[in-house]
């Protein structure tokens, strides 16, 4: 019993220490928008039209945040009802120009001891998935007959937590940022680390006096419910968008997307995006190069995108190939889909990167079961070396020779056998060297297509500049392409 209470006691000093770390610090408010609002102050713009400033209060994050955490104990000692209190649009609206004005246009109370043009990317996609998750809120709140406005507040106030540790303890955010998985969420490991939990961490910021924090989140939780769940869609959503940073954005695409379909309909993406682009524009205007536009927001696109990049890792012969081999065959796997057609993909496999990687030539055999052949399917380039027709597999014959240390098979063409239907059977490239025909500057390779069942093969020439038992990268670049070509045509 004393070891616990011994343990909550550390917890609070912990909690206590970081708030009032976080809340001299904050995070780092536009000084465009700042400059732009202060200018309408002087014009007395806002007089008339008070609306116009919580509109423009909304595009910065940092701004709204700390106007809020600033009015919420004027509000409790002029006993203002919790309903306004907790509600940062009715706050800022009971708060009034002129409270405001006093916050804003005094230096001294203002957060600046971060740069806000120098922050790091990671703090960038902070702003842009607060963003998002604001902006889902505030969209699905309308389909679900709430407050929009509200629904948008709540889904700024529930990221200040995670906005004011990545840029009061960056080095901690970022490690656990590139260390996730997807077993434990980001709030998980950084509770872990920290000792308690961002939105305990927030609540501690915005109600510093309360005597019972726990309490308090306890209530908000339950005022709040419906629009938290909105938020949660929100934050699946930000996470999907991040799948190089979210081991778990697949399935979070998957349950936002259900939601979204079922609730909004096929429009509800657009929706979003759009209002996004609107709360992120002085963000975007003013950290061109830093803030990646919301313009550009796909979920699915993103998923799938990630999805055929890791197919693009799963060809262990990429790291074989010249760089900008590499690059081309990364590109090449970023138009493979699991749903649509291949057709672009093979085009470009085909038509600018085989010959990119040297290969004048070349073409797919496929089995033709009917007639027990190796069939030409498609033939690209200049063919040199041998005559494109359809190659019987009547038998098949072994190599004399021993495999060489590239894992190849070195064959000279014969007037019974046909290195095609060699290459078939065999689970390594076969070389071919015609060194008695004027064309001996030239070597053919072939290789097997499929694993599990042989459909056919990839036959390349290439010019033979430097010895092919000796040229890896040409062996290593050759098993790269046809394991590309499988993966283009999905083949196990």
């Amino acid at each position: 019993m004393k070891q616990g209470k011994t343990t909550n006691e550390h917890s609070e000093r912990r909690l206590d220490k970081a708030s009032k770390h976080v809340t001299s610090l904050w995070f780092p408010v536009n000084p465009e928008t700042l400059a732009s609002i202060r200018e309408h102050f002087t014009t007395g713009s806002f007089n008339n039209d008070p609306e116009r400033l919580l509109d423009m209060l909304k595009t910065d994050f940092a701004l709204f945040t700390f106007l809020v955490k600033e009015l919420v104990p004027v509000a409790l000692e002029y006993n203002v009802s919790n309903d306004v209190v907790n509600n940062p649009m009715e706050l800022l609206r009971w708060a009034g120009v002129a409270r405001i004005k006093a916050i804003i246009s005094d230096d001294a109370l203002l957060p600046s001891n971060h740069l806000f043009q120098e922050l790091e990317p990671f703090q960038a996609e902070r702003l842009r998935e607060t963003a998002i998750i604001a902006s889902t809120a505030e969209v699905l709140s309308e389909k679900n007959n709430l407050d929009p406005e509200t629904g948008f507040c709540r889904g700024v106030i529930r990221e200040i937590g995670l906005n004011l540790i990545a840029w009061n303890y960056p080095t901690l955010y970022a490690r656990v940022l590139k260390n996730l998985t997807a077993a434990k969420s980001l709030d998980e490991e950084l509770t872990t680390e920290l000792g308690f939990s961002p939105s305990l961490l927030a609540m501690r910021v915005l109600r510093p006096r309360s005597g019972d924090v726990a309490s308090d989140m306890d209530a908000m939780k339950q005022t709040w419910a419906t629009y938290d769940r909105l938020c949660e869609v929100g934050e699946a959503l930000a996470r999907a968008e991040n799948p190089n940073t979210y081991p778990s954005a697949e399935n979070d695409w998957k349950l936002a997307s259900e939601y979204l379909e079922k609730t909004v309909g096929t429009q509800a993406i657009d929706l979003i995006k759009n209002r996004a682009i609107e709360h992120s524009r002085e963000y975007e205007r003013t950290l061109a190069g830093s803030f990646h536009s919301l313009a550009e927001f796909s979920p699915e696109k993103k998923v799938q995108h990630h999805k055929r990049q890791e197919s693009a890792r799963g060809n262990r012969y990429l790291s074989q190939c010249p760089p900008e081999i590499q690059k081309a065959l990364r590109n090449l796997y970023a138009e493979i889909s699991g749903e649509d057609s291949p057709r672009a993909a093979l085009e470009m496999l085909f038509q600018a990167i085989i010959p990119q990687a040297g290969f004048t030539g070349g073409c797919v055999f496929v089995v033709d079961p009917s007639s027990f052949a190796l069939t030409p399917r498609t033939k690209f380039g200049k063919v040199r070396l041998r005559v494109i027709e359809q190659v019987a597999l009547r038998h098949s014959l072994q190599n004399e020779g021993d495999e060489d240390k590239l894992g190849v098979l070195m064959s000279k063409p014969s007037v019974e056998s046909d290195s095609a239907a060699t290459a078939l059977s065999c689970a390594h490239p076969v070389i071919e060297r015609h060194d008695e025909i004027e064309e001996s500057s030239f070597t053919g390779m072939y290789g097997s297509l499929g694993e599990s069942r042989k459909i056919g093969v990839l036959y390349l020439e290439a010019p033979a500049g430097t010895t092919i038992e000796a040229d890896s990268q040409s062996v290593g670049t050759f098993k790269a392409v046809r394991q590309a070509l499988s993966d283009a045509l999905r083949l196990d």
